[in-house]
């Protein structure tokens, strides 16, 4: 009879999902990942996987989580655009409360240019950060407090694409007050 598993399945994806933020997932061996998670490798393999499969639920728990708090974020009361601008600074706060980049932001860079698994995981968590947006963009627009007429979509796909240029500054110049500049500006074109 097999023996019960005596870990928490997710407490040590956690573990290990941090691992591969830090270090990335070409600089992490299957020797960190044991030590890390503080299980042998027959019981990483039997519940996880290979370090491939361990990456893409590491990676794939996280989406989930970002999904979370953009919708989370959206939920505050008042009008869409006060939603919006909502989110965008919950999640420019949490990456400089962090002090990293987003996992998914990493990954982008370091892995989906050379693994379909991935960007096709990365590609659908992204289109439905890029949904809520949108969302919440066609919903200011209706109540004219977004004048611009650039589709929702559009601006929807800028406003993801700013979260990685925020950070790249931030790392070169280690100012939070420039980074929270920037995204005031962004949130003042928005409305244009």
């Amino acid at each position: 009879m097999p023996r019960n598993k005596e870990f928490d399945y997710n407490e040590k994806l956690e573990t290990v999902r941090n691992l591969f933020w830090k270090k990335g997932y070409n600089a992490t061996s299957m020797h960190d990942i044991v030590a890390t998670m503080n299980l042998n490798r027959s019981s990483i393999y039997d519940t996880y996987g290979n370090k491939h499969d361990l990456f893409l639920k590491c990676l794939s728990n996280y989406a989930s989580f970002k999904e979370r708090q953009y919708l989370e974020a959206s939920k505050v009361k008042g009008k869409a655009i006060e939603a919006l601008e909502y989110v965008i600074r919950d999640v420019v706060n949490q990456t400089l409360a962090d002090d990293k980049a987003c996992l998914i932001v990493n990954t982008i860079f370091e892995v989906a240019p050379a693994d379909k698994e991935v960007k096709n995981l990365l590609q659908k968590s992204g289109n439905a950060l890029q949904s809520i947006l949108e969302n919440l963009i066609a919903q200011a627009k209706k109540d004219g407090d977004i004048k611009s007429q650039t589709s929702a979509l559009v601006i929807a796909r800028y406003i993801l694409a700013s979260f990685s240029s925020y950070w790249s500054h931030y790392i070169l110049n280690q100012n939070k007050q420039e980074v929270l500049e920037m995204v005031d500006f962004l949130t003042e074109q928005i409305k244009r």
